[in-house]
């Protein structure tokens, strides 16, 4: 009998992690198959078959990975807890937060980093059987344990293309069998644990392969790192030269700031690795682990700033707020490294517990973001509410959109107590709100001054139908709005960059409504329509079967004219049937029945029509 205080031998390892393979693989697959005919059952019970069947992944996750290392009763304690965390987490992220919110896929990012840090954490604990194991093991488990999932992820990959490529060359002889087979979530799911569990137990009985994969990885990004360090040095002293304005206008300055926290934090630990207990490290790679850490704080702190800025000026959104999680931790390890360089003793050495406390205090921030603790989604509303509660955003120009749809429960309970709010005119619009009458969304009211300032003069485009024209003045003053914007040519929205296509105009009567129409030509083919409706412009709805090259020609030499339509609308009660000419693509070959072309006449005036051709 094998002790409870032991880990498994490789043997039973092998059979735990076949077994949960299978296990859980078809316990997944019946949460998650056939969804179509579940349709008309609750969201609240399909959310919670999904969020059971990512769990069980995630602490699939953790019985392979602690298999062969943990402790029998601490790895059945271990996976019993987290997958209880792992299953509230789920539930927090989908059904309260709301699943169509903007942060999910970070989220989902966050969720799996935690996964993999925290068990780390503690199954590197159990084996050294303290709370805390040496620097050293941590750093030979953590890597070793990425290059596996990484290697397993490869593999499992690599399995599915070899049975989808039989499936393929099946079906060309007429035998689907094998592509129906994968097509079923009973097969797909298990055969995809089976072959992940596998190539998890082949990593843990070829540690030399792991050893040497790893040491590869570790030096092929230790030698980045004076690359980086370089480029974010040459950065660092131009912004002494240029000022801070031009990265604030890039409008993306936090994403590649952070961005660059990221990649110092794990170049900085690709080139230290052990420090200098179990090799000599090159001079060149000291220093610039040095610079590095400099660098790294300063980049923190100016994504702080920039964020800052936002913030301030727009308030909280999922986004920032998943951002405002990012900068903090990279502050952390800013301050921290940079303490480093100046620490006494060997090169360096103050990494080795600093890497455990941040570790320990990432989990801790992963937890709060994914929990009510530091949603972003509560967060963020409260912010929002509280600035527009507050006067500094009019009703008329927030973001309900946000409340109704993308922050989950925090959001519809914020948006039912606004419209029981004791302002008036503040209650009336969240009523229309939650009435779904209100469509725009914040990203275009964020930057409307610029986007007035980069508007277009409409007046000074040329009218070249009729000659001398000019466009009508509602027309001229018309303000696109969120629901229309994307169906405009871009010309009447912001002005053309130097060789980009412009636009011209014509105003044809094309209802003989004795109120002209304008038509939006531009020179790179496109053509948009416009009709006045009271005192705004609406866009019809183009269908041409002419090529761009067509338009452009015509364009051109000024000949555009308007004809009657080749087949009249058939009216059947109050249904409009509209005809068009069938004419077959130039380039498409049909087999059956082939019809030998005939000899192309002279172009009339008006076509005549001709009957469509059967495929």
């Amino acid at each position: 009998m094998i002790a409870k205080s032991q880990p498994l031998p490789e043997r039973l390892a092998l059979f735990l992690r076949l077994g949960v393979g299978l296990v859980f693989g078809l316990s997944v697959a019946f949460l998650v198959a056939d969804k179509v005919s579940r349709s008309a059952e609750t969201y609240l019970k399909q959310d919670w078959r999904e969020v059971i069947a990512q769990t069980l992944t995630l602490v699939a996750f953790i019985l392979w990975a602690g298999a062969a290392v943990m402790r029998r009763v601490s790895l059945a304690i271990w996976a019993a807890l987290a997958g209880a965390a792992l299953c509230f987490i789920l539930w927090h992220m989908r059904i309260y937060s709301g699943a169509s919110n903007a942060g999910e896929l970070p989220s989902i990012l966050i969720l799996l980093a935690l996964t993999f840090i925290a068990n780390e954490l503690v199954s590197t604990a159990d084996q050294a059987g303290k709370p805390f194991a040496p620097y050293e093991f941590y750093f030979d488990e953590a890597w070793k344990r990425g290059v596996q999932l990484i290697l397993a992820i490869g593999f499992t990959l690599l399995f599915w293309g070899i049975l989808l490529l039989g499936a393929a060359l099946l079906g060309f002889i007429g035998f689907n069998w094998l592509e129906d087979l994968l097509k079923n979530e009973y097969f797909a799911c298990p055969i995809t644990g089976l072959a992940f569990a596998s190539a998890v137990h082949l990593g843990d009985i070829q540690p030399k392969l792991l050893a040497n994969v790893r040491g590869l990885a570790l030096g092929v990004l230790a030698w980045l790192l004076p690359v980086i360090t370089l480029i974010g040095a040459i950065f660092a002293v131009s912004l002494a030269f240029s000022g801070l304005q031009p990265l604030w206008d890039t409008k993306a300055a936090t994403a590649t700031l952070l961005s660059a926290c990221i990649g110092f934090v794990v170049l900085i630990n690709a080139a230290f690795q052990q420090g200098e207990t179990d090799r000599k490290v090159q001079v060149v790679l000291k220093w610039c682990v040095r610079l590095a850490a400099l660098l790294l704080l300063v980049f923190a702190t100016l994504a702080a700033w920039s964020l800052g800025l936002r913030i301030n000026q727009y308030g909280l959104t999922i986004d920032r707020t998943l951002a405002g999680m990012v900068v903090v931790i990279a502050l952390a390890y800013g301050l921290g490294y940079s303490t480093a360089v100046f620490w006494r003793g060997p090169w360096m050495e103050l990494l080795k517990p600093l890497n455990i406390g941040l570790a320990v205090f990432k989990c801790v921030v992963f937890v709060a973001i994914l929990t009510p603790l530091a949603s972003p989604a509560r967060l963020s509303v409260d912010n929002q509410v509280k600035r527009l509660t507050s006067g500094l955003v009019k009703p008329e120009t927030f973001d309900w959109w946000f409340l109704r749809y993308d922050a989950g429960t925090y959001g519809t309970k914020a948006l039912d107590q606004l419209t029981q709010s004791p302002n008036a005119a503040l209650a009336k619009v969240a009523a229309k709100a939650k009435a779904n009458l209100l469509g725009e969304r914040r990203h275009f009211l964020e930057d409307r001054e610029t986007a007035e300032k980069n508007r277009p003069d409409l007046s000074a485009f040329e009218v070249v139908m009729p000659k001398g024209a000019s466009l009508p003045a509602s027309f001229v003053a018309q303000r696109f709005d969120s629901e229309t914007i994307q169906l405009v040519p871009d010309c009447l929205v912001t002005k053309p960059i130097k060789g980009e296509p412009t636009c011209k105009a014509a105003l044809l009567d094309l209802d003989a409504d004795t109120k002209p129409e304008v038509i939006i030509l531009s020179t790179s083919g496109g053509i948009t329509g416009f009709k006045q409706k009271d005192e705004t412009w609406v866009v019809l709805r183009t269908e041409s079967g002419a090529t761009n090259e067509d338009i452009v020609k015509g364009l051109e030499t000024g000949d555009i004219r308007m004809v009657e339509p080749r087949f009249k609308d058939l009216m059947i009660g109050e249904a409009r049937v509209r005809f068009q000419l069938y004419e077959r693509p130039p380039n498409v070959i049909f087999h059956m029945n082939p019809v030998p072309p005939k000899p192309a006449k002279a172009k009339s005036a008006e076509p005549a029509a001709q009957a469509p051709s059967k495929p």
